[in-house]
């Protein structure tokens, strides 16, 4: 009888152990190679948080922020905020959003819509592409590397999916 109940007890913290490595439960922002879809770096996130995106545009070599709110594993975009209204860059808002001049950046508000991913080939040389979460800005360059194509997208992960990716420094 003590065997059974030490082997129950072994098999219930063995099954606790598993579902703690292997069931997705942890919330993350991932940057995946767009290729092959693995796991390069990672940041934990909550639901209903804000994150950003900023950059230096290529042309213009001025400041581009995109914001947007993660929402059921969704990207909302809220506000792009910009210097230079020229080549790649919106010269108004689109219907229902908002368009404004201040202290010399242009804004785009209401933004409407989702993403499941953001797409994005990390700069070589200008861009500095910078993830911004928490008022913590990561460099992707330093983190993931110039020049590698990557895909960020919201998603819930399992500890063991997370070991394979490198924690946003």
């Amino acid at each position: 009888m003590r065997f059974r109940i030490i082997l129950l007890i072994g098999l219930l913290v063995m099954t606790l152990i598993a579902l703690y490595i292997f069931v997705p439960f942890r919330h993350i922002l991932a940057c995946k190679d767009l290729q092959s879809d693995r796991l390069l770096a990672y940041l934990p996130v909550e639901d209903e948080a804000h994150m950003s995106i900023r950059y230096t545009h290529s042309i213009h070599r001025s400041d581009v922020t995109e914001e947007y709110t993660i929402k059921q594993m969704k990207l909302y975009p809220y506000q792009l905020v910009y210097e230079d209204t020229a080549v790649g860059m919106p010269a108004n808002a689109k219907p229902g959003e908002t368009f404004e001049m201040k202290d010399g950046k242009y804004y785009i508000r209401n933004m409407k819509g989702y993403q499941d991913s953001l797409n994005l080939t990390i700069g070589e040389v200008v861009a500095d592409h910078q993830l911004v979460y928490q008022q913590h800005s990561y460099s992707l360059q330093d983190n993931i590397g110039p020049g590698v194509s990557i895909k960020i997208q919201a998603e819930y992960t399992s500890l063991w999916n997370l070991w394979k990716g490198e924690l946003l420094e």
